[in-house]
């Protein structure tokens, strides 16, 4: 599978390029390109699967570029690669066929490689539909109900539904990381595989009904009514299947799940948009975690990016006028703002507290770690994470701009604070920053009062203390979050400059 990187910044090329071990995972480097033209020409010479697309680039945008490949039917599959306060641009990508979209500043490996897979499975699955077409094979049933997700109705009388009343279904489990725990690790998907057959019983005698698996942790369920007429009917028994389908997985499952359901369509052909306004419902659990069911509103998102971007505008002017205080109340208003619209997804929302993040750290690193967040799943737990960790970065840059440390101990101290969860050692520092480990060690005592170690262990016992009062993570974890080696190191640092374990801390 090939991949083509179109960008006119060398820094963001070299980055994306030097990051994945593409052959790891059956892709290899198509070319580069610095500029819409040269992109387009490169396309029709290479034919690439997947292209990362900056939207702004001389000659031609990546707007431009979108335009062009739907013209000339040029199938390649577009990564957008955006700036930080861009988010009306790239929705008018994504509507012109981009599948996904990166914040250039905050992307990084993990990310990527979680789009690049996902689109290479789009890809691996069209090819053998295509394959199956070409022969005399018996299509299946799973091949049929996603040619349905995009549009293809040709084969809709070889499934259980009707042309009439059809609402499509999508949910997925609650606290899946933790669930997903259950399961032996020599048997992955046996949760998956659990549903659909917990399904497959449900529906057995179900005449109107057809279900699949869309990802590791997204069902879809297709209903249709042929028989009901009224709106109301139909609504009132969508919702009460799904409340069955809801009961029966936490009765025989002891899962809990959230579910988006469409609007009712009239015709076949309205499926992929059904789907996408499941997508937009189910959406709202990240907003409202307490509720488990949840119907499409239509919502008026070109004003609310525009109103987000002015946000975005203001957060940044205060970054980096230092006005933190100013900061934070933007932030808080910015959030009351996405809580009551309810319309941006998680990972945009994640990508704007990680673009907000890269400014506070004033890096070049383009694909730098984005930290541990796979178990957060509601809009609270995000803004608490981010807010707390963006008042971390504060407090440093506060301490340092009033201390009065020298470059070199400014520097040592942010270097601490973004890195103290991994290994430390003098000699580290020393290649770091280029000055030798006997005067980094010096240099530190007389400015900062004590030895760097010292201060090592405060900042990593400081951080311990909080997560200790989040009962979601073992003592064993926490350690490792904050940088100990094991356990026992950890209990004995903690009881050092504390006085009591991390154990009886946590029973405070």
């Amino acid at each position: 599978m090939k991949v083509l990187i179109v960008d006119d910044e060398p820094l963001v090329r070299i980055g994306i390029k030097s990051s994945i071990n593409w052959s790891e995972y059956g892709m290899e480097l198509a070319g580069e390109a610095a500029d819409g033209e040269e992109a387009l020409t490169l396309m029709a010479e290479t034919n690439p699967d997947i292209v990362f697309l900056d939207i702004k680039m001389p000659k031609k945008d990546g707007i431009q570029v979108l335009k062009e490949m739907k013209d000339r039917k040029l199938p390649s599959k577009v990564i957008i690669l955006s700036s930080f306060d861009d988010l009306q641009t790239v929705k008018q990508a994504m509507k012109l066929g981009a599948e996904d979209y990166f914040h250039k500043p905050s992307m990084n490996e993990q990310e990527i490689v979680q789009v690049l897979l996902k689109i290479k499975q789009e890809i691996e699955f069209e090819q053998d539909e295509k394959e199956i077409k070409g022969t005399d094979g018996a299509v299946t049933k799973e091949t049929i109900l996603r040619q349905l997700l995009l549009g293809n109705t040709e084969e809709l009388k070889q499934t259980n539904l009707k042309e009439n009343n059809l609402y499509t279904v999508i949910f997925k489990v609650k606290n899946y990381q933790k669930v997903v725990q259950r399961y032996p690790d020599d048997h992955p998907g046996f949760l998956q595989k659990t549903v659909l057959n917990l399904l497959n019983e449900l529906f057995s005698k179900e005449k109107e009904a057809e279900f699949l698996q869309i990802e590791n942790n997204l069902f879809c369920v297709f209903f249709s009514f042929s028989v009901i007429r009224s709106n109301q009917l139909s609504f009132t028994s969508v919702f009460e299947k799904v409340q069955f389908i809801q009961h029966s997985l936490t009765r025989f499952l002891n899962i809990e799940t959230t579910y988006g359901i469409s609007e009712k369509i009239n015709r076949p052909a309205g499926i992929p948009k059904a789907f996408n306004q499941a997508g937009k419902a189910l959406n709202q659990s990240f907003y409202q975690p307490e509720d488990s069911i949840f119907f499409y509103q239509e919502s008026d998102t070109d004003n609310v990016l525009e109103q987000v971007d002015t946000f975005i505008i203001k957060l940044k002017k205060e970054l980096l006028e230092e006005n933190y205080e100013n900061f934070t109340e933007i932030l808080t208003n910015l959030e009351k703002y996405l809580l009551s619209k309810k319309t941006l997804g998680e990972s945009e929302v994640r990508k704007i507290y990680e673009g907000l993040l890269f400014i506070i750290e004033e890096t070049e690193d383009y694909l730098g770690s984005s930290g541990r967040l796979e178990e957060i799943e509601t809009f609270e737990e995000l803004s608490s994470y981010y807010h707390e960790l963006i008042q971390q970065k504060f407090s440093v840059r506060s301490k340092l701009k009033t201390q009065g440390y020298s470059p070199i101990i400014k520097n040592i101290l942010l270097y601490l604070d973004k890195n103290y969860q991994q290994p430390i050692s003098l000699n580290s520092l020393s290649e770091e920053l280029n000055v030798s480990p006997n005067y980094i060690s010096r240099l530190f005592k007389k400015e900062v009062q004590k030895g760097l170690f010292d201060y090592l262990n405060e900042l990593r016992i400081e951080r311990a203390k909080k997560l200790l009062k989040d009962y979601k993570y073992k003592i064993y974890e926490i350690a490792e979050l904050v940088g100990f080696k094991s356990q026992v190191h950890f209990a004995i640092v903690f009881n050092k400059y504390v006085g009591v374990s991390p154990k009886d801390y946590r029973k405070e």
